[in-house]
C-alpha cells in the first residue's frame, strides 16, 4: 500500500470519527490522489526500451562503415531528439503525456549509450567507472527537471555502479558518494514521497558504509565484517527512525521495517557456532574506528531525543555482539551460543509485539515472517545432522504446515484486534 493510499484511508476514518468535515475530506483527497498504474505508459516504456536496444544494435552493426562526423551527429541527435519529442508530447502540447514520458526515459538510456560510443569514436581511455559517473551527472538533472522517478532510479543505479566499479583508496570518492546521495537522490525521493527510491537510497548508503569500514580497518572484505557493518548501520537507522517518529514522515513504516529486518539479519549469524567462532578470531575488528563513532552517534541521538534510555532502546543490547573480537574465548563457549539463539527468538517475538503495539500491519506481518524464518533456520541447524533424511523432511514438512496454520490464524486474529482498536 502506497503512502497516499494509507493517507486516504486515514482521511476517511477522520471523517467517520467527526475529526474533519466533509469539505476538508474532499480537499485532502484531491491534494493526495492515488495515482494508478497505466497500461499505456507501461507499453510506451517497454516500446522505448526495445527501440533503444534496436538503435544500439543498429549502430554496432554499421559502426565501422560510418564516417566519424556522422557517428557523432547520430549519437548526439538520438538522445537530443528523444528528449525534445518527449518534452513536446508531455508538456508543450500535452497530447500524449505518457508516450512523452517514455521518450524522456528513452533519451536517458540513449545518453548513457552515447558516452561509451563517443569515447570509442575518439579513442578515449575506456574507464568504466567514469562513464557511469558521467551518466549519473547527465540523468540527475533530467530527474529533477521532469520530476521523474524512473530517471531518479537510473541516476541512483549509475552512482552506485560508479562507486563499486572503482578501485579507490580511502579518498575523495568515499566522501563524494554519500554527499551526492544525500544532496541529489534523497531530497527528490522524499519530495516525491517515492518509497522505492528512498529504500534503494538506504540500501546504497549501506553499500557505502561497509567498504568504508573495510578501508578503515586496512583489511579485505569478509562475511563477518559485512554482518558487523549491517548491525551498526541498522542501529543508526533505528536511531534515525526514533528521531523521525510522530513527524508524519512518509517512509516511517519502511524505515522501521528496514531497521527491524537489518537487525534480525545481523543477529541471525551469531546463532551459528561456525560463524561466531570465526568472528571471534578476526583481530582486524579491533581497528574499526567507525565502530566507536556509530555507538556514540546512536546513544547521543537517543539522549538528545528522550534525555534517557528506555524500553524503546532495547536494540542497543545487540552492540554486545561487537565485543566478541575483544574476548575470542567467548566464541567457543556453548553458553554464549545458547544465549545468542535465545536472543534471536526473543528479538523476533519483541518485533511481533512492537508491530502489535503500533497497530501496524506492515511491521506486524514482517515480524511474523522473521519469527518463522528463525524457526526454519534453527530446525535445519539443530536436526539436519541428527535425524535420518526422510524423518528430517517429513517432520519438517509437518511442522511447517501446522506452524503456518497456527501463525496464520494468530496473525488474522491479531490483525482484527488491531483494526477494532483503530475504530
Amino acid at each position: 500500500m502506497s503512502y497516499n493510499q494509507q493517507l486516504q484511508r486515514e482521511i476517511k476514518l477522520w471523517r467517520d470519527e467527526g475529526i474533519i468535515s466533509a469539505e476538508t475530506e474532499t480537499t485532502l483527497l484531491h491534494r493526495y490522489p492515488v495515482v494508478k498504474k497505466s497500461m499505456t505508459q507501461t507499453l510506451a516504456l517497454l516500446g522505448s526500451l526495445l527501440f533503444g536496444i534496436g538503435v544500439i544494435l543498429f549502430f554496432s552493426a554499421n559502426w565501422e562503415v560510418m564516417p566519424r562526423t556522422l557517428k557523432v551527429a547520430v549519437v548526439v541527435l538520438s538522445f537530443t531528439l528523444s528528449y525534445g519529442a518527449g518534452y513536446y508530447l508531455r508538456y508543450y502540447k500535452a497530447t500524449f503525456p505518457k508516450v512523452g514520458f517514455a521518450l524522456i526515459c528513452l533519451g536517458s538510456l540513449l545518453y548513457g549509450a552515447a558516452i561509451w560510443l563517443i569515447a570509442q569514436i575518439f579513442h578515449l581511455p575506456a574507464e568504466t567507472e567514469m562513464g557511469f559517473f558521467l551518466w549519473y551527472l547527465g540523468v540527475i538533472p533530467v530527474a529533477y527537471l521532469f520530476n521523474s522517478s524512473i530517471n531518479l532510479t537510473l541516476a541512483l543505479v549509475n552512482l552506485v555502479v560508479w562507486f563499486l566499479a572503482g578501485k579507490y583508496p580511502l579518498s575523495l570518492p568515499f566522501i563524494i558518494f554519500p554527499v551526492l546521495l544525500g544532496s541529489t537522490i534523497l531530497p527528490l525521493a522524499i519530495k516525491k514521497k517515492d518509497l522505492i527510491n528512498f529504500v534503494l537510497a538506504i540500501v546504497a548508503a549501506y553499500i557505502w558504509f561497509v567498504p568504508l569500514g573495510v578501508k578503515l580497518a586496512h583489511t579485505n572484505f569478509s562475511f563477518q565484517l559485512g554482518i558487523t557493518g549491517l548491525l551498526l548501520f541498522s542501529l543508526l537507522l533505528y536511531n534515525l527512525a526514533r528521531l523521525l517518529k510522530n513527524r508524519q514522515f512518509f517512509a516511517e513504516n519502511f524505515l522501521d521495517g528496514l531497521t527491524l529486518l537489518g537487525l534480525f539479519v545481523g543477529l541471525a549469524p551469531f546463532s551459528f557456532h561456525g560463524f561466531i567462532n570465526e568472528f571471534a578470531t578476526l583481530q582486524e575488528l579491533f581497528y574499526f574506528p567507525f565502530l566507536l563513532g556509530a555507538v556514540i552517534l546512536v546513544i547521543a541521538g537517543l539522549k538528545l531525543k528522550s534525555k534517557t534510555l528506555g524500553r524503546h532502546d532495547l536494540p542497543l543490547f545487540l552492540l554486545y555482539l561487537c565485543l566478541f573480537p575483544l574476548f575470542p574465548a567467548l566464541g567457543a563457549n556453548t553458553g554464549v551460543l545458547i544465549l545468542n539463539n535465545l536472543l534471536l527468538f526473543i528479538y523476533a517475538l519483541l518485533a511481533v509485539y512492537y508491530g502489535y503495539l503500533l497497530k501496524n500491519p506492515f511491521i506486524f506481518n514482517l515480524s511474523i515472517i522473521m519469527f518463522a524464518a528463525a524457526v526454519v533456520m534453527k530446525y535445519f541447524d539443530f536436526f539436519f545432522a541428527v535425524l535420518p533424511r526422510s524423518a528430517f523432511f517429513i517432520t519438517g514438512g509437518l511442522l511447517l504446515l501446522l506452524g503456518s496454520l497456527f501463525l496464520e490464524n494468530k496473525r488474522r486474529n491479531l490483525l482484527k484486534t488491531m483494526e477494532r482498536g483503530e475504530q
